[in-house]
């Protein structure tokens, strides 16, 4: 599946700039380094900040989270005796929850990490053709010992459903059963968003792949360019979604599905249309401000480009400064860090 992502991405990109983009190739321990330092074995999940309007996207998200998590090697604390036990303590407010101090989450519960997500998208689009329902996660992990992040990841998935277009009454008829119910296995579909977000974190103690995984390499499409000190980035990284409404996939399927597509696919991305590329993500009781399209590591912006870790400058408020120079938009870079592999494509 991954693998055909790529090519619908090198397809998209080849045809609107008539050349094939470059690629970063990372090894997993480059990518994670605070992972593979801390080995941390056994994961607390708080319940998750959900700032949709989806009242029981919380639920959903909940009880899905622990099967990929158990299935990359790590102990997941059951996430209903978790909730038992805030509740006989007579704390059901999911912010006060995250709000409590890592340092008396691991005198409590002993957890070497603790995870913490914001649901920042649970939206259902409506057409005359088709209907669909976007879910969007963000993903932090806190080391217990030194409380740092050590994995952050955005994960974002979507169920679609083609109606019948076979005539005239059924389109209508399907267009208003669509609209009463969407048919989406929620359940499923939070399943898919929580596979997603846990496809990048390394292997766990329990997972025959531990630490095994370090030197795997990871290819990325360079979605930026470095020029003359610059990180040249394409206008959408500013502008966001400038469309009224969503974008179609470019791919359709005549069956309904789940999907999950990488954060620098700008056209599965555009899809859900986001007009805003910031996202606000609470970690440890305090509230961050962070850039959809960039990777962070001790809370500081990056982006991969030609083989390097390319940080950039960000603010006190934690958005990134951007100039424009002849319709061309850049960021201006803090350090570079070079990776070991030198193969680029």
């Amino acid at each position: 599946m991954r693998n055909i992502y790529l090519i619908l991405v090198t397809f998209t990109i080849f045809v609107f700039t008539g050349c094939a983009p470059s690629q970063t190739q990372i090894t997993k321990g480059e990518y994670y380094p605070e992972v593979y330092k801390n080995h941390p074995k056994s994961i607390l999940v708080l319940p998750a900040k959900n700032t949709t309007t989806s009242v029981d996207a919380t639920d959903h998200f909940r009880y899905t989270i622990t099967k990929p998590l158990t299935e990359k090697g790590y102990y997941v604390f059951p996430v209903h005796l978790v909730d038992s036990f805030f509740k006989s303590e007579n704390l059901s407010d999911a912010e006060i929850i995250r709000s409590i101090p890592v340092s008396k989450l691991k005198e409590i519960f002993n957890a070497d990490a603790i995870l913490y997500v914001d649901i920042n998208a649970w939206d259902t689009g409506y057409s005359v053709i088709n209907s669909n329902v976007d879910v969007g996660l963000s993903f932090s992990l806190i080391d217990t010992k030194t409380e740092k992040e050590i994995w952050q990841n955005n994960a974002y998935a979507y169920s679609y459903e083609e109606l019948d277009t076979g005539n005239l009454i059924s389109l209508v008829v399907s267009a208003i059963a669509t609209a009463v119910n969407t048919g989406v296995d929620y359940t499923k579909l939070s399943d898919v968003a929580n596979l997603a977000g846990a496809s990048s974190l390394p292997t766990g103690l329990y997972s025959p792949q531990y630490k095994k995984d370090f030197e795997e390499n990871m290819n990325f499409f360079d979605n930026a360019t470095l020029e003359n000190g610059n990180l040249y980035i394409d206008e959408y990284f500013i502008k966001g979604n400038k469309k009224v409404g969503k974008v179609p996939l470019t791919v359709r399927r005549h069956q309904k599905g789940y999907r999950w597509f990488p954060v620098n696919n700008l056209n599965f991305f555009n899809h859900n249309g986001y007009g805003n590329y910031y996202l606000t993500q609470e970690i440890k009781g305090k509230k961050y401000l962070r850039n959809r399209f960039f990777k962070y590591e001790n809370n500081q912006p990056y982006l991969l480009v030609e083989n390097q870790k390319v940080f950039v400058k960000f603010d006190e408020a934690g958005k990134i400064p951007y100039s424009e120079e002849a319709g061309k938009y850049y960021f201006q870079v803090e350090r570079i860090v070079g990776l070991k592999s030198n193969k680029k494509s």
